[in-house]
């Protein structure tokens, strides 16, 4: 018999648990991951229809305590499955009609700039002498930012959040971290890990690449904030790859 739940995810934000092995209870761990699930809530219904996958359907929302319950969306992380499907679904994302959404919208390029001097305060000084200058040429790149469209975006894209099921894209889930903002985010990891031949505008790769190259000092600072040693090691490995 199958246990009654299983611990799928203890993240930064949620712990993510299966019950019965057809529901996902995704339990907030800090109060900003309250206001993120509350945003969830507002957005997924709305998106859900535009989209040519699954997100997603929250049938049970609790204000106190914090916590959602949806069915379970079946598939494995996606490794370099359908890249038709892929791309045609970051279109239908960021094409979606914004009117009437309540995204966090302003200050994106504002956002990244206080985000890069707290990586200058507490990670740079983590990398050897000789691998410094090539840090701060890094994070200098973060004022290069703009220019963009602004579109709904997902901004955690990686393996585990597509899921796979028979070779097509069919789910994508953990939508916490979506906002209006720069598309190139959520081409970060597919240009430079399943799908790096995309033909895609050259300056959407350009700042594809730096989100994709600044995604390892978050690893960095969390690991600082909440005193565990393993995620800086981990995500200092991360960013020496990059560099």
């Amino acid at each position: 018999m199958d246990a009654p739940f299983a611990e799928i995810d203890d993240g930064w934000d949620f712990k993510v648990l299966v019950l019965e092995g057809e529901w996902v209870l995704r339990i907030p761990r800090v109060d900003q991951a309250v206001a993120k699930l509350a945003k969830e809530a507002r957005l997924l219904p709305a998106l859900a229809p535009a989209l040519p996958i699954e997100i997603p359907h929250f049938v049970y929302l609790s204000e106190e305590p914090p916590f959602v319950v949806y069915r379970l969306i079946r598939g494995q992380p996606l490794r370099g499955e359908d890249p038709d499907g892929v791309r045609s679904f970051l279109e239908a994302l960021h094409s979606f009609d914004t009117a009437g959404l309540e995204l966090p919208t302003p200050g994106w390029l504002e956002a990244w700039r206080e985000q890069a001097d707290v990586f200058r305060r507490v990670a740079l000084p983590l990398l050897d002498p000789d691998e410094r200058p090539r840090g701060e040429e890094l994070l200098d790149e973060v004022e290069t930012l703009a220019g963009f469209t602004p579109a709904v975006t997902h901004c955690d894209i990686g393996p585990e959040h597509l899921l796979c099921r028979d070779g097509r894209l069919a789910g994508v889930i953990d939508w916490a971290g979506a906002r209006i903002g720069d598309p190139a985010l959520d081409y970060g990891w597919l240009l430079n890990g399943p799908f790096p031949d995309w033909d895609v505008d050259d300056e959407l790769r350009r700042r594809a690449l730096v989100y994709h190259r600044l995604g390892p000092w978050f690893e960095v600072e969390y690991g600082l904030r909440t005193e565990q040693p393993a995620w800086v090691e981990s995500g200092l490995a991360g960013v020496r790859s990059r560099l």
